[in-house]
């Protein structure tokens, strides 16, 4: 395979991985290492090395990566692009002898529907492959969400994203996310309300950070001054000494109840410790 198919195969790889795995391997930072990964069992004959021979083991995937063991991500991103090589080598006439020195090779196609490099079927697969990359591309916002619904439980988490609201289309970077339905929904603070975004309304979502934390919901007395001014997440109100459920910030309450701003009232915040 020439090493432009390689490195196509290697970054579907990559999204399959990111899609079932619910990771993130798409970091501008990583795509040298998947690029160099992707091509890496080539550079046996540089190396002075018999051409698929010891570059093209089971074994040699996880050697090569081993020096990125220090980042979980750099080592996924560069094991998965190294046993990409190895897959599309083995869709060849010569296959690939993963247990070198022993002389048996292995396919994964049929004779007949084995590619030659440069031919027209090499130049079809790579047409696939990049086919199925840009389709999974485009699914990635809801694997995103996915993994937001999964991990806020348990983490902090903040966000690129673009979505249309009211037909027009807003985008905010490293946005928090304070708050989800865990199916179809999440919120995040604009001007110190909460904007909550269906996945219909999404264009583009990626996970900029995670941090694990502890949530736990703390009873706290304010003003209706300070609520004003508050952006945190309130999920209950008690007035009259009953307690009413609520989803907003400070500010969407002290819109709602619209109260004198000497007021005193008991409220519910959701809190976070790392």
């Amino acid at each position: 395979m020439r090493w432009i198919t390689h490195i196509a195969m290697a970054f579907l790889f990559i999204k399959l991985i990111e899609i079932s795995l619910l990771v993130d391997l798409s970091s501008y930072y990583l795509w040298p290492v998947i690029a160099l990964y992707a091509v890496m069992p080539d550079f046996d004959t540089i190396a002075g090395i018999k051409h698929r021979t010891y570059t093209h083991t089971l074994y040699a995937p996880l050697i090569a990566s081993i020096p990125l063991i220090f980042n979980l991500q750099l080592f996924t991103a560069a094991l998965t692009a190294y046993l990409s090589h190895l897959f599309a080598d083995m869709l060849t006439p010569a296959g690939l002898p993963l247990l070198h020195p022993k002389p048996t090779t292995y396919h994964l196609l049929p004779a007949a529907w084995r590619i030659k490099t440069g031919s027209g079927g090499e130049l079809l697969l790579l047409s696939v492959v990049l086919l199925l990359s840009v389709s999974f591309t485009m699914a990635a916002s809801t694997t995103e969400l996915d993994k937001i619904f999964y991990y806020h439980r348990t983490s902090d988490i903040w966000v690129d994203i673009s979505f249309y609201e009211n037909g027009i289309l807003k985008s905010f970077k490293d946005k928090k996310v304070v708050w989800t339905d865990r199916k179809s929904r999440i919120g995040i603070v604009e001007n110190k309300k909460l904007k909550i975004i269906g996945r219909e309304q999404i264009i583009h979502l990626k996970v900029t950070e995670m941090k694990p934390v502890k949530r736990y919901e703390k009873e706290i007395r304010t003003t209706m001054k300070r609520l004003r001014d508050m952006d945190r997440l309130i999920t209950a109100y008690r007035t009259d000494s009953i307690w009413r459920d609520f989803l907003g910030t400070g500010r969407d309450l002290f819109l709602e109840l619209n109260k004198n701003m000497n007021d005193k009232i008991d409220i519910r915040v959701v809190c976070s410790t790392s």
